[in-house]
């Protein structure tokens, strides 16, 4: 539950051994790299030349790579050396790569003629099917000298519109077929008025349909034929998939290997872009975890003129150590969460244990439900263990938070006639929705409270001073707040305030000094050569202005935290119309109206309250004690797995 640490490293060694080096030991360890050229200054260093032999050569292997579906290991040494620090033949991979290439390509082109002939076919069947019962030579239709023969279909209403206008011209029709809404049929006529019957016909919608040459014979010969044809060429192709199949898998042992030699070349090569060399020596520096700098340390010292050290964070100038969050399995999903607003830097405290806890109490306060706490549980379990996804563990456990505030409030898929409540039922008295109100909102003094104190642990941790002591959210802050907050306590338990004037001078004049003064002492402080500001009388506007805008913000912040009894009220408020409604209707159409009740109310209400939550997280937690700046981690690998 906190950062893990990092160590800044260099390491050093003849310029021979470079790329052995960085296959056996950087590559897929845990290490970040820095551009060497910009920290070092060594006489003589230059960067290595960069090197894009191989882009177009593993282009094309990852498109192969669709069919084989090889998964990049993380070798051993043993395996490095006999698979990748053997020099590279990039004329026989080429070669290998293009015999793989040029099969599947002969295979497509095959595979689309088939599939084109298929289709061709199939669309015969279809244009002659309406004539099946023909007993006529198809071809001769149309090579008559003096007539001319037209098949189509046309709209089944236009036809019996028009059809009594079609006896006053040279035309003969054969109707063949009927379907819903059309008519297939033939028409006959001289070849010296077809343009005018032509014209006719397309005013009643006749659409034409142009039989292929390939026809011969009677329609029903015809059709046999094409089916005939059509089981060989689905055979043909099917045996072609086959022999394609087992092309690849014979071809596969060898597209492994030569694919990994590829990748982790192609990575040696990024890695040189990041790397200086001399005329003997390489440099390289980065970021390492504490354990795997350890690791990396012992082996290092069995390998002759391979120097390695090390240095804290602390001691590197304009150091931006990366950032790896390390977290027990409970908190691990809600990291999701923490890095949609930005990743902690090296000196933050780790805000997700209390983004976890604090958001899967107010999502089960918001949210309270056995029946609809449980579903929300069990699909972020599936989701989490079939799928491996962050929002399915955040589900599960604000589930079983619904699940037992469900308990709480005695509601089970929103009927609170089940079960007794533990505690009480949001809805069944004024005085229930006051209660609820009122804890939503001491919930939400004492999360700003903890916030506060984050933000003093967070201040410490970077040696900031100033806002450390005088900032709203520091301490004096916290004297301020936290003072009045135990003002109002004691006014709750008691009825009396207890603001006297030592206490008056404790809790408000001495932090409100220290908020509106606060540049001038952070300047004492850190033993700057002026104390007050040039400006000064825009400076005490200004300090006016933030005094108001921190009693606006600690009101405003506080109330703000209502919404999550008021989510709660709306919940309870929700399932008690469905059940209202379930009291009209009884019956299937009631056991309906619940089902689908419970399935808006998981769906669409649970949406709202997470987002809710997300809401006073980001705006009224992490505003006040985390600042998210820190980047990711990305080590050198050519495998994420």
């Amino acid at each position: 539950m906190a950062i893990e640490k990092m160590k800044y490293i260099r390491i050093m060694g003849p310029i021979n051994k470079f790329e052995e080096f960085v296959l056996k030991h950087v590559i897929n360890r845990n290490i970040e790299l820095e551009p060497a050229y910009k920290r070092l200054n060594v006489p003589g260093l230059i960067p290595f030349e960069e090197d894009r032999s191989l882009d177009n050569l593993l282009k094309r292997m990852n498109v192969l790579n669709e069919k084989f579906q090889v998964k990049i290991k993380v070798y051993d040494k043993e395996a490095i050396e006999k698979v990748v620090l053997n020099p590279i033949d990039t004329i026989g991979i080429e070669n290998f790569v293009k015999e793989i290439e040029d099969k599947l390509s002969n295979y497509r082109k095959e595979s689309e003629v088939d599939k084109a002939d298929i289709k061709e076919r199939e669309q015969i069947i279809k244009q002659i099917l309406p004539l099946s019962n023909l007993n006529i030579d198809i071809d001769k239709l149309f090579h008559f000298s003096f007539m001319k023969f037209r098949f189509g279909k046309a709209p089944k209403d236009l036809y019996n519109r028009h059809k009594k206008y079609l006896e006053g011209l040279d035309v003969v029709v054969v109707p063949v077929s009927e379907e819903d809404e059309n008519i297939w049929l033939s028409y006959f006529m001289p070849a010296s008025v077809s343009p005018v019957i032509d014209n006719v016909f397309a005013t009643m919608g006749f659409n034409r349909v142009r039989i292929s040459d390939e026809v011969k014979g009677t329609p029903k010969i015809t059709i046999e034929k094409m089916k005939s044809e059509i089981e060989k060429l689905k055979l043909k192709l099917e045996q072609d998939r086959k022999e394609i199949e087992e092309y690849l898998a014979y071809k596969k042992e060898d597209f492994v290997r030569l694919f990994h030699k590829v990748k982790y070349i192609d990575k040696l090569n990024e890695v040189k872009k990041l790397c200086s060399h001399s005329k003997e020596s390489f440099f390289m520096i980065g970021w390492m975890p504490d354990a795997d700098y350890n690791n990396l340390s012992k082996e290092i010292d069995g390998l002759a003129q391979i120097a390695l050290d090390c240095e804290d964070p602390e001691g590197v100038v304009d150091a931006r150590p990366p950032t790896i969050m390390k977290n027990n399995r409970f908190f691990k999903p809600f990291e999701s969460l923490v890095t949609m607003y930005g990743l902690p830097t090296a000196n933050e405290i780790d805000p997700t244990p209390l983004l976890a806890i604090t958001f899967i109490l107010m999502f089960g306060f918001m949210f309270g439900d056995v029946g609809q706490g449980a579903i929300i549980a069990i699909l972020g379990l599936v989701l989490y263990k079939t799928k491996k996804m962050p929002l399915g563990g955040v589900m599960f456990y604000v589930g079983i938070s619904s699940t037992v505030f469900g308990f709480v409030y005695g509601s089970v898929f929103g009927n609170e006639e089940i079960l007794a409540p533990i505690w009480l039922s949001p809805l069944h008295s004024k005085s229930n929705i006051n209660t609820i109100l009122y804890v939503a909102v001491g919930y939400g003094a004492f999360i700003i409270i903890i916030t506060m104190v984050a933000n003093i642990i967070n201040n410490i941790k970077m040696r900031n001073w100033g806002k450390l002591l005088f900032d709203k959210n520091g301490l004096a802050g916290l004297i301020f707040y936290g003072g009045l907050v135990a003002v109002i306590l004691v006014f709750i338990k008691t009825g009396r305030f207890v603001l006297s004037g030592l206490i008056l001078v404790l809790v408000v004049f001495i932090p409100t000094f220290m908020i509106f003064f606060k540049e001038p002492l952070e300047n004492l402080i850190l033993r700057k050569d002026h104390i007050m500001p040039h400006e000064k009388g825009i400076y005490f506007v200004e300090s006016g202005f933030d005094i108001f805008e921190t009693l606006l913000s600690f009101f405003s912040s506080t109330v703000s935290f209502a919404r999550v009894g008021a989510f709660a009220l709306n919940h309870a408020g929700l399932s008690l119309a469905v059940w209202t409604l379930f009291g009209m209707m009884r019956g299937v159409g009631g056991i309906l109206v619940v089902i689908l009740g419970n399935i808006i109310t998981i769906g669409l209400e649970g949406l709202i309250v997470g987002i809710q939550c997300m809401r006073l997280e980001f705006y009224e937690m992490f505003g006040r004690y985390y600042i998210g700046e820190g980047h990711e981690f990305k080590p050198v690998r050519v495998s994420e797995e």
